[in-house]
């Protein structure tokens, strides 16, 4: 049995990125971008108003309230076609180009209008360069405006669109394919027996893949057989990784251990000092990735975040592959009861510029229900005895 730290360093060292594919923009939300980006444009490509008002000479207003000549209306799309010379002004819109000679853009609300004799009264001075966002201050031509190796979020898809690139270079997201093991296990429309349970396993962990934009295929329920599991195993290994859950400790029937092995597949660990999580396979099968995961379903659901996760973000390229830690104020005492690493079901709030957590009630690794009061993994360190409150733990933020 190997520890969590030594686990989750052998999944990262194993796993390498997918190859680089070329998508439309509009696709790569989620992704993590393969090139860098160069802009094309400025931005603003020209002095642009940031404000509705008038274009004007600042030093005209300097003993306003002061009276000048309104010589043109400039709306957002359309170039200025006289200059500003002292006494004067033009009515501009937000986004507008600045004429020439203009300074500053005094806003409507500092104005008088009197457009019956084509002038308008400015009621307060105003200082050069005050409303006007200069042509490049943004973005200037062939300035690296996103870097090889960014998420790509809904801002960087509006860079995209501001730059042109509508088709850009990303990292592929694996394929997932996730079979879950079990004779009690029936689908989420039917009724169980007595002696069964609906598959929520297969759901909630194609969920978490699917948050991570990983391209996933339910494979299905399988009996616990040989015959059944390796057959199944097989369509599997058309992904680039390969989950099951279920079948993996030391039960008479937990057969996929042995599956995996008289499949020749590559094994790189079995067992993890974890809790929930104990019984865990990393494998790797020609070019499939496989992890076996416990049937319980918060060991699964925790398995997932502590090597599936960083797995799934290092082959989508990422150098950052592993959720965000941080220390948060123990509100209740924990007494240690094992000595594994223990990933608790927990509450995280703000409180009076400090974080807060409080460990939810749970009962065990079979209790999905209470990770839905949870927002976070409060961490028990193998070697704590007693977790005093008011302690500083480690957690780990899920939502």
């Amino acid at each position: 049995m190997i520890s969590v730290d030594t686990a989750i360093k052998i999944v990262e060292d194993t796993v390498t990125p997918l190859p680089v594919k070329t998508i439309h923009f509009e696709n790569a939300l989620g992704l993590c971008l393969a090139q860098d980006v160069q802009s094309d444009i400025d931005m603003p490509p020209f002095n642009r108003s940031a404000m509705d008002g008038y274009a004007v000479i600042a030093d005209d207003t300097t003993h306003a309230p002061v009276e000048l000549t309104v010589i043109e209306d400039i709306a957002a799309g359309h170039m200025p076609t006289k200059r500003i010379s002292r006494g004067q002004a033009s009515k501009i819109m937000t986004g507008a180009a600045v004429p020439e000679g203009a300074d500053a853009v005094v806003k409507f609300e500092e104005t008088e209008d009197l457009s019956v004799n084509h002038r308008v009264k400015i009621l307060r001075p105003i200082d050069r360069g005050r409303n006007i966002s200069s042509r490049g201050e943004d973005m200037q031509v062939g300035q690296t405006v996103l870097c090889k190796g960014m998420t790509i979020r809904p801002q960087e898809i509006g860079i995209l669109a501001t730059t042109g690139k509508s088709r850009i270079e990303v990292f592929s997201a694996p394929t997932v394919g996730i079979i879950s093991t079990g004779d009690e296990l029936v689908e989420v429309g039917l009724q169980p027996s007595i002696a069964q349970i609906r598959n929520s396993n297969g759901y909630s962990l194609s969920s978490q893949a699917r948050r991570m934009h990983a391209e996933v295929e339910l494979l299905g329920i399988v009996k616990d057989t040989k015959e059944e599991i390796s057959a199944m195993m097989q369509r599997g290994f058309r992904k680039d990784i390969l989950i099951l859950s279920g079948g993996v400790s030391m039960g008479e029937y937990d057969l996929v251990g042995d599956v995996m092995k008289d499949m020749n597949t590559h094994i790189y660990f079995e067992k993890v000092a974890l809790r929930p999580g104990k019984p865990v396979i990393f494998g790797k099968k020609d070019a499939t990735f496989i992890f076996a995961l416990p049937g319980n379903p918060v060991a699964s659901f925790v398995t997932f975040e502590l090597f599936i996760y960083p797995a799934i973000r290092k082959m989508m390229g990422f150098t950052s592959v592993h959720r965000t830690t941080f220390k948060a104020s123990l509100e209740t005492e924990i007494l240690v009861k094992r000595k594994r690493r223990e990933y608790r079901p927990a509450f995280l709030r703000m409180q009076d510029n400090t974080w807060i957590v409080s460990p939810v009630e749970w009962h065990g690794s079979a209790d999905l229900l209470a990770t839905t009061r949870a927002n976070c993994l409060l961490i028990v360190r193998e070697d704590a005895e007693k977790l005093a409150a008011g302690q500083l733990v480690d957690v780990i933020p899920l939502d």
